[in-house]
């Protein structure tokens, strides 16, 4: 039952989230613990009256490692009840099935992509606003200090890591008009969500990586080795079609 009742916590700025993890890594280390036995067992479904996201799981390995920053984070081993094994899927592709081949290779480009919801990163990165006064968020966006085609933050502007997610509204079912305001509602609701994924995603998850030298061979690199986003990308296209060995069943790029 819907209480009307508005949770409203005080999302705390990246310095900080880490002195607050410098000062106690004890409750940092519980909370990561807390957050992940959430995941398995509302996600996954392990030990709950309904299936996981990515169907019946059967069993699950997992390892945390601490990155950097003193962060936690997990990799996980998933086994899905049902789902084929190593071996069953290497048969299937050394047996020239080529309906299984080209549904995999769909699944797998699918699900393994390096772009941005609404368009093309330069796209995203204009239309960002730049945050030039407080450096509250978990992670800021660094530009050029003469990149003129960057939009200042307004006053309305909300960062997406110091505000809480805006619950989906009901899907329309009755449909009768082309002005439905339920459909309007949502309509509206999902691109707001594909631009706040893609303000995510730029604060979060675009980088650059810095690369062994002289050895190294992948990505192009700067003076000082480095490999931009850009130059990832531009190696990911161009080696984007997924052939498949026919003798041994390796996927290769």
């Amino acid at each position: 039952m819907d209480t009307g009742e508005e949770f409203t916590p005080e999302l705390r700025t990246s310095a900080d989230c880490n002195r607050l993890i410098a000062s106690n890594p004890v409750a940092a280390a519980r909370f990561f613990d807390l957050m992940v036995r959430s995941f398995i067992k509302n996600v996954l479904g392990v030990e709950n009256n309904h299936p996981g996201l990515y169907g019946k799981t059967s069993g699950y390995y997992g390892t945390v490692e601490q990155q950097g920053r003193l962060t936690l984070h997990l990799h996980l081993l998933l086994w899905i009840d049902g789902a084929l094994s190593p071996q069953e899927i290497r048969d299937r592709l050394v047996s020239k099935d080529s309906v299984f081949q080209q549904e995999l290779i769909d699944y797998l480009e699918s699900v393994h992509q390096g772009e941005f919801l609404t368009s093309t990163m330069d796209s995203v990165r204009t239309s960002i606003p730049l945050q030039t006064e407080v450096r509250g968020g978990i992670h800021a966006v660094t530009h050029q200090a003469n990149d003129v085609s960057v939009n200042a933050a307004s006053s309305e502007y909300r960062d997406p890591t110091q505000t809480m997610p805006v619950p989906a509204p009901p899907r329309c079912t009755d449909c009768s008009t082309d002005s439905c305001q339920k459909c309007e509602n949502n309509n509206q609701w999902w691109n707001n969500y594909r631009r706040t994924v893609d303000d995510l995603l730029l604060k979060s998850n675009t980088h650059q990586c810095t690369l062994l030298k002289p050895s190294s061979s992948i990505g192009a690199e700067d003076n000082d080795g480095m490999a931009t986003a850009a130059s990832l990308k531009a190696m990911r296209v161009a080696l984007s079609t997924l052939i498949i060995n026919i003798n041994s069943g390796v996927l290769r790029c």
